[in-house]
């Protein structure tokens, strides 16, 4: 497995300091990353032209391309979500990625959780057959309490049915909906394409991977038996400084993998 780090880790420094995408890059690059989530956060076109530069520059992948939508909404506003989702799914393709990150939505208050989910399982299966044609695995994230429950997210999977559409395997959204990740890693292995790389603490708080209370090893291992082989991604939204929260995860992710190389060979 590889080393990836969402912009969204340093969100803070981008937003409140001015680092741009390109220097986000650099970051990633000398913290030894293999890879970047990328997108948010830019400011023009010419920026992006930029970061594409500095991608090949650096040598570090495009792990998968970032949007945020929300599918739980009444037909027009949700109309208005799935056009965003498909103009996303065109800009990772003009920046040469092979995978988007969506989300299904969030369940809210006075909303039927049969109803909701059936919005979003209509949703998911018409940009899931737009990003097919466009070249793009579209991977929806387990996210917010309600669409990161276990249950729901392999019921989703299994109505659309759809081989563009996959999963980003968030391990701290698992906790935080009070489901096991390594059951998630067990049941939803298979239809893993990236994976958010997030600890939870013994109160509940997200922390760096190695802070908190997950067991990365296991749950490494698990996606590892079930086929993926691909990025594991720091999402870090811990309290401490970000750039320091991110070096600690990806420190301890590259011990652990290589731990797992060294003396798991049959796995890794």
């Amino acid at each position: 497995m590889k080393l990836s780090i969402t912009v969204y880790s340093l969100r803070d420094y981008i937003l409140k300091t001015g680092v741009t995408v390109p220097q986000f890059i650099e970051i990633a690059a000398r913290l030894g990353a293999e890879g970047v989530d990328l997108g948010y956060y830019w400011r023009d076109k010419e920026e992006k032209e930029q970061a594409k530069k500095r991608l090949r520059e650096t040598g570090l992948e495009l792990a998968i391309y970032i949007t945020s939508n929300d599918f739980v909404k009444p037909e027009g506003e949700r109309r208005v979500e799935v056009e965003k989702v498909k103009a996303s799914v065109l800009e990772a393709k003009e920046m040469d990625a092979s995978k988007l990150r969506i989300f299904a939505g969030d369940l809210k208050p006075g909303i039927d959780a049969t109803v909701a989910e059936s919005w979003v399982i209509e949703s998911l299966t018409e940009v899931s057959d737009f990003a097919a044609d466009e070249g793009i695995i579209l991977a929806m994230e387990n996210h917010g309490r309600y669409f990161s429950r276990i249950d729901v997210v392999e019921r989703i999977l299994k109505a659309v049915n759809s081989p563009s559409l996959r999963l980003t395997f968030d391990t701290g959204n698992f906790s935080l909906a009070e489901d096991n990740p390594l059951i998630a890693a067990d049941r939803l292995g298979t239809w893993v394409s990236h994976v958010h790389a997030k600890d939870i603490d013994v109160w509940g708080k997200p922390c760096a991977p190695g802070e908190g209370a997950l067991d990365f090893e296991s749950i490494t291992m698990k996606l590892k038996a079930k086929g993926y082989d691909e990025f594991l991604s720091v999402e870090y939204e811990g309290t401490r400084d970000q750039l320091v929260g991110v070096g600690i995860g990806i420190g301890y992710l590259r011990g652990l993998l290589l731990k797992l190389q060294l003396f798991n060979k049959k796995l890794l």
